[in-house]
């Protein structure tokens, strides 16, 4: 059984503390930085896609915000030619209705 006070080895190229300039450590896990660095330079060729929004959807998000300030000023002008309507109907005298009266 190997001792597990020895020196700390990579868990992936073998090398021990003492040839590389840093190793981190996980649960039992050991990586040198120079396979840190190959990782790095892996993914980076792999093109693999970010989760950033496109700009096709940023500016659908765009138009369908402004589409939305557009339908709220029309429903507050609404509102508001309504108000002015009720006030205007709520002035008015009103009139007794008038009887018909047959001749």
């Amino acid at each position: 059984m190997p001792d597990r006070r020895g020196p700390r080895r990579c868990s992936f190229c073998g090398k021990t503390e003492q040839q590389v300039r840093s190793i981190v450590s996980g649960p039992g896990v050991y990586i040198c930085d120079g396979c840190v660095y190959l990782c790095v330079e892996v993914l980076n060729e792999q093109h693999i896609p970010d989760e950033a929004p496109k700009a096709e959807q940023i500016s659908a998000l765009q138009a369908e915000i402004r589409r939305l300030h557009g339908l709220l000023r029309l429903e507050s002008q609404l509102v508001k030619d309504l108000r002015v309507e009720s006030e205007q109907l709520k002035a008015r005298p009103k009139t007794k209705p008038r009887s018909r009266v047959k001749s």
